[in-house]
């Protein structure tokens, strides 16, 4: 209560003063931060995060095959294997591993016809 007395007897341009703030220096430090955030926003997105964070290369998507509007037959190269997965919005299921992998060449030419139409396997 005393602190309240003795704020109320100072000069009122004494309680008005603070520091005085350059506006141009700060609007170019806020558009600083504000850029800065967004280029390593976009980096992390560009990058996809996995690779910036340590994640591995290990497993790749060799080919993918809609079913349905969320069902989907799905190619996974890990390491030197690759496995047939079935993935719907509910879970995600192995169905096994192939016997022969599918070659690179192989696997763009059913991810070319994947739009066009089903895929008939001539083997």
């Amino acid at each position: 209560m005393p602190l309240l007395f003795i704020l109320l007897l100072l000069p009122h341009p004494v309680l008005a003063q603070g520091p005085e703030v350059r506006w141009d220096s700060w609007a170019l430090s806020s558009l600083l931060v504000i850029g800065v955030i967004l280029v390593l926003g976009w980096l992390l997105r560009r990058l996809r995060g996995a690779a910036l964070l340590g994640g591995s290369r290990q497993l790749n998507i060799v080919a993918s095959l809609a079913l349905g509007q969320r069902e989907r037959l799905v190619v996974v190269q890990v390491g030197e294997e690759q496995w047939l997965l079935g993935v719907t919005a509910q879970q995600i299921s192995g169905l096994g591993k192939l016997e022969h992998p599918l070659p690179p060449e192989q696997a763009k030419s059913l991810l070319s016809q994947r739009s066009k139409g089903p895929v008939h396997d001539p083997s």
